[in-house]
């Protein structure tokens, strides 16, 4: 290759390199492609173009490493924004899942509650005198009182009238 573009392709890249967001990454290579290239230019101005290449082309190769990791970097950060949004999502997905499944249960029980509803009230006959509506209420019926002895209850019988009839 010729010098110039070894010289070249190495500031072309460090250029590339400081224009990344991860060239602090890069800084130590950045420096010695740097130093190289200042080194092929004192050699270069000394009359030694052989060892100016061989400077140039080992300048180039810092670059190129120092362009790399700082590519490397970016990826990274990338895929671990990825790793992390991926987890988000799964842990996202874990909880919908969970009030998914309670929405269900709750329906089922809901359900379940109405249909127990809808069966009672279809075993039960209609009720039409007030004693028994009232018995449901929890009011005594006045005819049934219940016996001193906690047996079954005692049922009036009517008084008779002055005149012989029962009132």
């Amino acid at each position: 290759m010729a010098a110039g573009d070894d010289r070249g392709s190495a500031e072309s890249l460090l250029k590339e390199v400081e224009g990344s967001p991860r060239k602090d990454v890069a800084g130590e290579l950045v420096t010695r492609s740097r130093a190289a290239l200042d080194r092929g230019a004192r050699l270069r101005a000394s009359g030694d173009e052989a060892h100016a290449k061989l400077a140039d082309a080992v300048a180039r190769t810092w670059a190129e490493a120092a362009r790399d990791v700082a590519r490397a970097a970016v990826v990274e950060e990338s895929a671990a924004t990825a790793r992390r949004a991926a987890t988000d999502a799964g842990v996202i997905a874990d909880r919908d899942r969970a009030l998914l499944e309670e929405a269900i249960a709750q329906s089922g029980r809901v359900r379940a509650q109405l249909e127990s509803a809808e069966r009672d009230t279809k075993e039960q006959p209609a009720r039409t005198s007030t004693a028994a509506a009232s018995a449901d209420a929890g009011v005594r019926s006045p005819s049934k009182a219940p016996s001193k002895d906690g047996g079954a209850p005692v049922v009036p019988t009517p008084k008779a009238n002055a005149d012989g009839g029962a009132r």
